[in-house]
């Protein structure tokens, strides 16, 4: 039997406790904090009463953990019955864990599980057509769930989907990382990085289209920078944006003469664990996909991430980075090389996230600056971003002159936008002031100053294309006289 850690004993004895009640709770545990333990401990305990247990995932990679984990914590001599693709399954057995996939294709047969305890696994689908289905076939008496991102795709939280009607959550990551549980990082903003202006999410993130143009920029950069920042050649995962690119990927480190292979949804099952083994063996040393590797992977092995995908989804972002974070033999700290400027958009791999059971864009507790080293190419926090407004308790960026003036150029602009979209929404006297800072303000920006100053139809656009005939370097250079300015003022 596993030995539970603290949070561990603690997640379980509140999603028990609210299960029982009759709720339904998602309880909230980063990557690599032990959720198969604490499913397999649950489903002890349901089993203790006599209930059925059904245990519910996505990914055969997820399912054959859960299976392992269940074994060792009940008993070898327990039978677990499996549904997956091919399987004729008894579903009279005590213990059930079954692929989502393969469920749906059997509804009326999921009728006999009618006054289960139904667990799921990376309970962030849940909220899907496919797992909606699934979840009422099976009719459970008692259901609860476990993910390390309790959001939708577009970062927003479960409360409105009727799924879930109580958030638990556990340890933050960094948390796990003081206590040794999770590795600590370093994130470094690569020297070649696709530039995400102009791209818009769409159903919450990018296009596969849209990243496939932008990545071609850097294609002859990628192994290049990568040697630069993973000097030691720490085994990496590289995540692309498409399958075509993750195998074009695999190819380019190839001929450079480092072992590395690609691995997607269409490579065969029984070729998939062989891939996985090689690499935690060492035989690979760059692993490329583009998904697979999302969700469910554990290869504590895996010391260095090498993100070519932009992403706007927070989820997304935090599943990816898991995947390197789980501690190892002779691994000091998992080295993370950013090639987008998810860095910046994004929370960083130890923020510490307001996870909430509603519907909002669910946002960091304290929100940094990030700052490139210039020496090193390493994302440094900087100081607090945000700050509590009490009059209605809602948030918004403080930015003093002495933060733009000392911030790196790139930061300021952001920062800049950021005060002024914020300002427009108050209105008279912040508005007018705006104008002394075109050099320095976005498009979003603009197209929001005109109508808020009342300017003529088409300035904003007019705006917008006198931009378009200054250089980055002429824009840097804009920025850094305007911080110049600050500094004095």
């Amino acid at each position: 039997m596993f030995t539970l850690r603290d949070y561990q004993d603690r997640l379980v004895t509140s999603g028990e406790a609210a299960m029982l009640q009759g709720q339904r709770p998602c309880m909230v545990a980063p990557t690599g904090a032990g959720k198969t333990v604490i499913i397999a401990e649950l489903a002890r305990r349901s089993l203790a009463r006599g209930e059925q247990v059904v245990i519910i995932c996505h990914r055969e990679e997820i399912l054959g953990q859960i299976v392992a984990s269940l074994q060792h914590h009940l008993g070898r001599q327990t039978v677990i019955t499996q549904i997956t693709a091919g399987s004729k399954p008894r579903l009279d057995r005590r213990v059930i864990v079954g692929m989502v996939g393969t469920m749906v294709r059997r509804l009326k047969m999921l009728e006999q599980l009618k006054g289960c305890t139904l667990l799921a696994d990376e309970c962030h689908h849940a909220p899907s057509p496919t797992w909606r289905k699934v979840i009422e076939a099976a009719q459970p008496r008692r259901f609860g769930g476990l993910t390390a991102t309790p959001v939708r795709p577009d970062g927003k939280g479960l409360g409105d989907e009727e799924i879930f009607d109580l958030l638990i959550n556990g340890p933050e990551v960094a948390e796990l990382m003081n206590a040794g549980k999770l590795c600590r990082y370093r994130l470094f903003a690569a020297p070649h990085r696709i530039d995400t202006t102009g791209m818009t999410p769409r159903g919450g993130d990018f296009t596969t289209s849209d990243m496939e143009r932008r990545v071609v920029k850097i294609q002859g950069e990628i192994v290049r920078d990568w040697k630069e920042l993973n000097p030691t050649a720490q085994r990496t995962i590289s995540v692309a944006v498409s399958v075509d690119h993750a195998h074009e990927v695999a190819g380019q480190y190839r001929s450079e003469g480092i072992a590395a292979e690609a691995v997607d949804g269409n490579t065969p099952k029984a070729e998939r664990p062989g891939i996985f083994e090689r690499f935690r063996a060492g035989q690979i040393t760059v692993l490329c996909a583009c998904s697979v590797i999302d969700e469910g992977l554990d290869i504590p092995e895996a010391t260095c991430l090498q993100i070519l995908r932009p992403t706007a989804s927070i989820r997304l972002w935090r599943q990816l980075i898991g995947r390197v974070l789980r501690p190892a033999a002779g691994k000091d700290h998992a080295l993370i090389i950013d090639h987008t400027d998810n860095w910046l958009r994004l929370p960083l791999p130890d923020e510490q996230i307001e996870w909430r059971l509603n519907a909002e864009t669910q946002e960091p507790v304290e929100k940094r600056m990030r700052v490139i080293n210039p020496d090193t190419g390493e994302v440094e926090k900087g100081e607090l971003l945000l700050t509590e407004v009490s009059e209605t308790g809602s948030r918004m960026v403080e930015i003093t002159a002495e933060m733009l003036a000392h911030a790196h150029p790139v930061v300021a602009r952001r920062l800049l936008n950021e005060r002024c979209r914020a300002e427009l929404e108050q209105g008279p006297p912040y508005r007018l002031r705006w104008l002394n800072y075109l050099d320095v303000l976005e498009d979003e920006t603009l197209q929001l100053l005109e109508p808020a100053l009342q300017l003529p139809p088409g300035w904003a656009q007019g705006q917008m294309m006198v931009r378009m005939l200054l250089s980055p370097g002429q824009r840097l250079a804009a920025t850094k006289r305007l911080q110049q300015a600050w500094n004095k003022a």
